[in-house]
């Protein structure tokens, strides 16, 4: 019998479509197909060598095959172990080893109920009526691997060939191993990336470049992982984000864009996407660095590809270093604070938020706006190409979350990709600080009180530190 590891066990297409042959409808001629996927090279990554790389198609296919053999294919997605890892028994194809006792706590808890009548199901016995997940491939064909193995002893019994005894002690078997492949359940990347074609990939596209098939009709874009920036995260000097910022922006969507909440799917799901973003961000950013690498003499060899590879891994592994943590006591709104916020807010000469944000705070500051090439004033772009709409302060409306933390860390760090600049590294002519981190907090007091809608935003009734735990989550 197979053992599940919580990585490995995932729910694939469906156990309802395992027993299609048996009902004598797998050979009708009308099953769905799903094209042959396959990861492809950032031309925009191409282009930026028109007279070297670009004009060698041999360098190109050995970039595309380095990059197959460092992260695997659409269909069978994975990293590649170095000895380093194997020594020191890591394995970053399996995203649990990451998680925190109360993150897999929360996993289990969410399996637990998401698959009670499937574990209702294998406590009476009738294994035929246990449903894994869809997308949970490894387990639909673990399982009925085992199904098929159980209906041999019973078709073995009724010809008088096998003892009650035999089954009866398969099924003792099964009921502990069904139990535990459920209730530990956490995707394979194979499972992840199904998942992920069937919801993300029609925005972010196979690579994740954000080019997805019906990208083009959506204002701002869908995000480019393959660059390894990304805007909202807690965490200061434009680091890789935190396993749980990427959890937060499935799980919460982004306001006023097409990235809608994904709270529908487990917190075991959720997890295995962030663990297939993190895939393709790791592997665009490696393409990037290989292609920077690019010798017409020599142009990929292993111990450079190897150097590249476990230094964009190093940057994710110590991301969670640069969290911003606010270690003293939060300072209570005032009128005062509210005040002093405001100055800072509007001197040119400190935080000059009026610059991109304007003096009425509605995202309409000269800054906000540049001239083209034809003179015409459009609004300045990201560095996706995208164009900002600054933040109107006055809706109380804040994409990565409107607890005073959440701003903080926004005026502390900026915003990554953007020209939101990071407030704490602001200095005058000798290198001292501009702002402190009282002047930050009061600068937050005043962007809250702002809103009107924000009942909280005078009276400090939210809790101005908590760092959002949710669940397994956060």
């Amino acid at each position: 019998m197979r053992r599940f590891h919580p990585a490995s066990t995932v729910t694939p297409a469906s156990l309802v479509f395992v027993s299609l042959a048996s009902m004598g409808l797998g050979s009708c001629g009308f099953e769905p197909t799903i094209p042959t996927l396959r990861f492809e090279l950032n031309q925009n990554e191409i282009d930026e060598y028109p007279d070297t790389l670009a004009l060698d198609p041999v360098a190109q296919d050995q970039l595309r095959g380095a990059l197959e053999m460092l992260f695997g294919t659409p269909s069978n997605p994975g990293y590649m172990l170095v000895e380093e890892w194997i020594d020191d028994e890591r394995n970053p194809n399996y995203g649990d080893m990451e998680l925190s006792e109360d993150q897999f706590d929360g996993i289990v808890a969410d399996n637990t109920a998401y698959f009670a009548e499937s574990l209702k199901a294998i406590e009476e016995g009738r294994f035929e009526d246990v449903r894994p997940r869809r997308e949970a491939l490894d387990m639909v064909d673990a399982f009925n691997s085992d199904l098929s193995y159980r209906a041999a002893i019973q078709a073995d019994i009724l010809l008088g060939e096998a003892e009650q005894a035999e089954l009866d002690e398969l099924d003792a078997v099964l009921t502990e191993e069904w139990t535990d492949a459920l209730t530990n359940w956490y995707p394979s990347l194979r499972d992840s990336a199904e998942l992920y074609r069937q919801q993300c990939l029609h925005c972010h596209g196979v690579s994740g470049g954000g080019d997805g098939p019906t990208a083009r009709f959506l204002k701002p874009l869908p995000r480019d992982y393959r660059k390894g920036q990304f805007k909202f995260t807690a965490l200061a000097g434009g680091t890789p984000p935190r396993r749980e910022d990427l959890f937060r922006v499935l799980e919460e969507g982004i306001y006023m864009t097409a990235m809608p909440s994904f709270r529908r799917f487990s917190d075991a799901q959720l997890h295995g996407l962030v663990d297939y973003v993190r895939l393709l961000a790791i592997r665009g950013e490696t393409e990037a660095l290989l292609a920077y690498d690019y010798d017409e003499n020599e142009f990929l060899p292993f111990e450079k590809v190897k150097e590249e590879y476990l230094f964009v891994w190093s940057k994710w592994e110590t991301a969670a270093d640069s969290l911003i943590v606010f270690d003293g006591d939060v300072p209570a709104s005032t009128p005062e604070r509210i005040a002093h916020g405001r100055d800072l807010f509007v001197d040119e000469a400190s935080a000059n938020c009026v610059k991109c944000h304007g003096t009425s705070a509605r995202g309409d500051g000269a800054s906000a706006f540049e001239r083209n090439e034809d003179g015409e004033l459009e609004r300045v772009k990201d560095d996706w190409g995208n164009p900002i709409f600054v933040r109107d302060l006055t809706q109380g409306i804040y994409r990565f979350g409107r607890r005073p933390i959440d701003i903080y860390r926004r005026i502390h760090a900026g915003i990554y990709g953007t020209p939101m600049p990071s407030h704490s590294s602001l200095t005058d002519p000798d290198g001292n600080r501009i702002l402190s981190d009282d002047d930050m907090w009061d600068i937050v007091h005043y962007v809250r009180s702002l809103s009107a809608s924000d009942p909280t935003a005078h009276t400090g009734d939210a809790d101005p530190a908590a760092d959002g735990s949710h669940g397994a989550g956060q």
